[in-house]
């Protein structure tokens, strides 16, 4: 059975609706049935009281009744009926009238004439006469079913009108509850504050409070452990500053081959520690701003990309030049956007490096805006591309987890990078998503970012 609670009451509806209306259909087609019945009975009986009324002026070879357009079979025949040992008139055109037993008895009867059975009815008149009017039951028959059909005919219309109500009124009351899962499916997972409940069924209230309730544990738990990252962070910068001053003074004194070996690798160990510790330092940060949502509107400004895309170039350049990588930009980046200069920077700081360290030597790093939108509330595409390994469609999404790696041996790392860049680009209100470069081989990978455009009708000046 399905678990879904829409579904079910939708099912549980429409079966009883169709029992319902199978059982007024039955009881509707049967009454209809019965009633056109007794209404040709008592039109059997009315035209006999109508006979006697008028004294029984009937020819004595009697009478057939038909209606304009009803076959012979529709006919209701009226006749004298005979006295025992008494023979009848004959019928116009040389029809006899139907062998009426002589002993039947005042009122409705059926009998079995001819091979097939008739609806008599009996009429004394007061001339101690009696008449008899007859029609054939199958024609009787077939006016009652044809008029039961017609009494279903408003149900057989109706109840597929109902279903189709039925399911957009369910489809409206559970629009709530579409709407909300809709919500939180299209939150972020830094996205912790309360959802709304103003437009909420009363039902479905308790568990949204429950959640929202939830939701702020796991916000505090969360604002507890970043505050930890931060002040470790910041409490191990200062014994690593101590220790790596500590060993570039060892590199002065006199030492055997084998203590400067150790002493190197001492060294490359705490200067990993230091990168690691700025990181976390960078992590924080980054996601310290989240609670509250985006980056604040005000620490925002208009300027030219260049402006956030080349100090990250000089600063990479050296890396990129040691490994033979080929680091430059394609085309222009004199396009204006509106964001935050130095988060920004740290965000293309990350991308940039990650791109350069797993570049293989000799390969390419190429930052490009593929397009710009000049319009009000626009979008500055821009496009980072390498000619490395690339990133399996399965894994796109976990690389954005903190210290998560694909390859550890591929590129010295903490895993903290796309991390950072993730929370950035959240706070910046900027899109990002991962592709392949080359989408033929599957090689390489292109990091696709949506920033915000500078308004043309801004007041804020261009940097």
């Amino acid at each position: 059975m399905s678990r879904s609670l829409q579904a079910r009451l939708s099912l549980a509806l429409t079966a009883t609706i169709l029992l319902v209306a199978v059982g007024a259909g039955c009881f509707g087609f049967i009454s209809a049935y019965r009633d056109s019945i007794r209404m040709q009975d008592d039109m059997l009986r009315q035209v006999g009281a109508l006979i006697a009324r008028m004294g029984g002026t009937l020819p004595e070879a009697g009478a057939v009744g038909r209606y304009p357009g009803g076959d012979h079979e529709s006919r209701i025949a009226v006749q004298w009926l005979a006295s025992p040992g008494e023979t009848t008139a004959q019928a116009e055109h040389g029809q006899r009238p139907l062998p009426l037993p002589a002993d039947l008895h005042d009122g409705l009867q059926t009998v079995f004439m001819h091979h097939e059975n008739f609806r008599v009815y009996v009429q004394a008149l007061e001339s101690g006469r009696r008449i008899a009017l007859s029609q054939e039951t199958d024609v009787r028959d077939h006016i009652a079913y044809r008029n039961a059909w017609r009494a279903l005919i408003p149900v057989l219309i109706l109840v597929p009108v109902l279903l189709l109500a039925l399911q957009r009124i369910i489809g409206k009351l559970f629009a709530p509850l579409q709407s909300l899962r809709r919500d939180i499916d299209q939150r972020r997972d830094d996205q912790l504050e309360p959802i709304a409940t103003t437009a909420l069924p009363t039902e479905i209230l308790p568990f949204v409070e429950a959640i929202n309730r939830l939701l702020a544990r796991v916000q505090g738990a969360m604002r507890s452990q970043r505050r930890f990252v931060a002040d470790a962070a910041h409490e191990l910068r200062t014994p690593l500053a101590a220790l790596s001053l500590q060993a570039e003074r060892l590199q002065q004194s006199e030492m055997s081959d084998t203590a400067r070996e150790r002493l190197r690798r001492l060294g490359s160990g705490i200067e990993r520690s230091k990168a690691l510790v700025a990181q976390m330092l960078a992590l924080a940060r980054a996601q310290g701003g989240e609670a509250a949502g985006s980056a604040d509107a005000s620490q925002r400004r208009h300027f030219v990309l260049r402006e956030a895309v080349r100090p990250v170039l000089e600063d990479l350049l050296p890396l990129a030049q040691q490994k033979d990588i080929d680091l430059g930009v394609d085309g222009s980046l004199e396009v204006e956007v509106c964001s935050n200069p130095l988060e920004l920077g740290l965000l293309l700081n990350n991308l940039i490096d990650n791109a350069v360290r797993y570049t293989p030597p000799g390969g390419r790093v190429s930052i490009a805006v593929a397009g710009a939108a000049a319009t009000q509330g626009g979008q500055v595409r821009l496009e980072i591309s390498d000619t490395g390994p690339g990133i399996a469609a399965e894994q796109r999404e976990r690389v954005f987890e903190p210290f998560y790696r694909i390859d550890p041996a591929a590129a010295p790392g903490s895993g903290l990078g796309l991390a950072i860049v993730q929370s950035l680009a959240a706070r910046l209100d900027i899109a990002l998503w991962l592709e392949h470069a080359e989408a033929s081989t599957g090689r390489g990978l292109r990091v696709i970012l949506e920033i915000p455009a500078a308004e043309k009708s801004a007041d804020h000046p261009i940097s």
